[in-house]
């Protein structure tokens, strides 16, 4: 048996059918050999599943990719395969552990996705691997808005930051570790550093893309860095401001980003039933659901859309609101 049947072989009997042939599974004990090839292989599943979540959702992805983990452990375990070989491994095992956690905040796994927050940062220190700190501190900062731990999550893209210097990491991702900065003054009220936070991403993002930068900032393009700013303006009260920019932000986003904008419309929908503005309420809202029952799966859009549903309450003397509200109860709630 050749190294590539070998690898599809013990993918398949973990589950894994995108890296399995068609050819039946061995018998007896088989040699798991490892080389560049079969590490490229690797690599684009992992790439293919941090796709699916952005148009998708982490819902129905996290077990997925926990097995894929699973099965990259099992390589570095029993493998064979040169020194070079397992420092890609280890990278891969890296990166895809911050991926499931990713996907387990996604899915409103927060336990769980701590876990795994915590383990890959510490594969990144004991590696040595800061553009792994790097990403999984901002994950981990993003987490800590929604957990209520913005001073938390301050601190994590604050560190984040330290750690992108080390790599002389690209403009974009300067872009995203301030805006995640940004996010968490946004929640501890703070406007002006705030403020200066968005002002810092703004200015990174206009120095454009670099050939060096790594696929986990691919998302952040014009849209979603309106959507981030639109969701700093609306944790800060700042309501007719947050619905300009997220509707903007909606307008703009692709559909290979599409839970992104799932959750922009979300947001949008709950920015503007606080402005009293019903009419833009109800469409964002129901636009929101439609992706929703176009399969994609978001638990974090869900619960954006409960509380959605729950601020119309005082407003269902409108026919168009009650019926929004109904819709909302039928399909998220």
């Amino acid at each position: 048996m050749n190294r590539r049947e070998a690898l599809a072989a013990g993918a398949a009997a973990l589950g894994l059918p995108w890296l399995s042939s068609t050819n039946s599974a061995p018998t007896g004990h088989q040699e798991l050999r490892i080389g560049h090839e079969e590490i490229n292989d690797l690599r684009a599943t992992a790439l293919d599943l941090d796709a699916i979540d952005q148009r998708f959702g982490g819902d129905r992805l996290w077990r997925s990719a926990r097995s894929h983990l699973s099965w990259v452990h099992h390589l570095i375990d029993q493998g064979s395969y040169t020194d070079a070989v397992g420092q890609e491994l280890q990278g891969l095992a890296g990166e895809l552990t911050t991926s499931l956690g990713w996907f387990c905040y996604d899915a409103n796994q927060q336990a769980e996705a701590r876990v795994y927050f915590s383990e890959a940062l510490n594969t990144a220190m004991l590696a040595g691997n800061a553009t792994l700190a790097t990403r999984t501190l901002s994950n981990m900062a993003r987490q800590s808005v929604d957990l209520g731990k913005p001073r938390e999550a301050v601190r994590f893209a604050q560190i984040a930051q330290g750690h992108a210097a080390e790599w002389q990491a690209p403009a974009r991702v300067s872009a995203l570790l301030a805006i995640r900065e940004a996010q968490g003054y946004a929640h501890m009220g703070n406007e002006v550093a705030c403020s200066t936070a968005i002002k810092r991403a703004w200015k990174h993002f206009g120095r454009g893309t670099s050939d060096r930068d790594p696929d986990w900032v691919g998302f952040l393009n014009e849209a979603e860095l309106t959507c981030l700013e639109g969701m700093c303006r609306l944790d800060l009260g700042q309501h007719k401001r947050s619905v300009r920019l997220l509707e903007r932000s909606s307008a703009l986003q692709d559909i290979e980003h599409s839970r992104n904008r799932g959750m922009c419309l979300a947001r949008l929908s709950y920015a503007a039933v606080q402005d009293r503005d019903l009419d833009r309420t109800v469409a964002a809202a129901q636009e929101s659901l439609r992706l929703i029952q176009g399969g994609m799966t978001s638990t974090r859009n869900r619960q954006q859309l409960v509380l959605v549903r729950d601020s119309l309450a005082p407003f269902h003397k409108s026919p168009e609101v009650r019926h929004t509200a109904e819709l909302l109860t039928a399909n998220i709630a």
